[in-house]
């Protein structure tokens, strides 16, 4: 079994976007995934209870008690745990990132963003757990490849000394209108741009946690 982690500091950066997408993603794969919401909002939650669909399983946890969720997720016989957490919590998201694979770091491309991710990297960072930046809520990319704010973004996030995904999540309407009825942007417009996006993290991500 797998555990990634998906944390920021900074509220807005889409870590429950990310963590719902990758889920159903990883279960339409084939793999048993399950998705722990330690977010006090319930975000994640609120969405799973719209879901006609069983899969990914979901649980509300917290930091204390992961250990305990992720050893019975091992007997249960889960591929992949996805644990979504809370913003300004640093010893919730202490706790996931000691206790995960991987952790992605989500964050838009704006400045105030780049300027507040030092914190969660700085977290990442202490528990030595291997992580990667993803950028997400970008502008879409043109016909002449990415925007500006995008490219400035990855040289400006190379100071952080944690790696960039080379796959960007663009802001569109899709991953919005996808989860008010349970779903992720996979199965509400499988061959749309943002669904395209999606596969191309979960790719990468596949890759990197050897799924």
């Amino acid at each position: 079994m797998k555990t990634l982690g998906i944390i920021a500091q900074k509220g807005g950066a889409g870590k429950t976007t990310l963590s719902i997408h990758l889920s159903v993603q990883a279960g339409l794969t084939g793999l048993k995934v399950l998705l722990v919401d330690t977010d006090p909002q319930a975000s994640a939650t609120a969405w799973w209870r719209r879901r006609l669909e069983e899969a990914p399983a979901l649980i509300q946890s917290h930091g204390g008690l992961l250990p305990g969720v992720l050893n019975t997720a091992a007997a249960q016989g889960y591929d992949l745990v996805v644990i979504d957490t809370a913003p300004h919590s640093s010893k919730e998201a202490s706790a996931t990132a000691r206790l995960s694979d991987l952790v992605y770091i989500p964050t838009r491309p704006a400045i105030l963003d780049l300027d507040a991710i030092g914190v969660s990297t700085e977290l990442v960072t202490r528990t030595g757990t291997a992580a990667k930046i993803v950028l997400n809520s970008c502008p879409p990319p043109t016909r002449y490849g990415e925007p500006h704010i995008v490219s400035e973004a990855r040289q400006a996030l190379k100071a952080y000394g944690i790696p960039v995904s080379e796959v960007a999540i663009s802001q569109r309407a899709a991953f919005s209108h996808a989860l008010i009825d349970g779903r992720a942007v996979t199965e509400f417009e499988r061959k749309g741009k943002a669904a395209g996006e999606i596969n191309g993290l979960w790719s990468a991500l596949e890759k990197e946690m050897a799924l």
